[in-house]
């Protein structure tokens, strides 16, 4: 994939996922009690939770990698 289709196909999504965040964390902040059942928000914001710490652990992972290849010129 090159950087313009990147640009184009992957990086407006993760605008998204950033604003949808920011948008939870403003409206949990807001709520002056919560049910005394798991609502759907919490179930959906669980899930989220675990798909971006398995994104996250790819991307530290990615960085490593990364890190470990000789630098150029060097």
């Amino acid at each position: 994939m090159t950087l313009a289709d990147w640009d184009n196909s992957v990086r407006p999504h993760l605008h998204y996922i950033e604003a949808g965040a920011a948008m939870a964390a403003r409206h949990a902040r807001e709520l002056q009690i919560r049910p005394n059942f798991e609502s759907r928000a919490e179930h959906e914001l669980a899930e989220l939770r675990s798909v971006l710490s398995s994104a996250l652990a790819f991307v530290i992972s990615a960085q490593e990698h990364i890190k470990s290849k000789p630098v150029e010129g060097a």
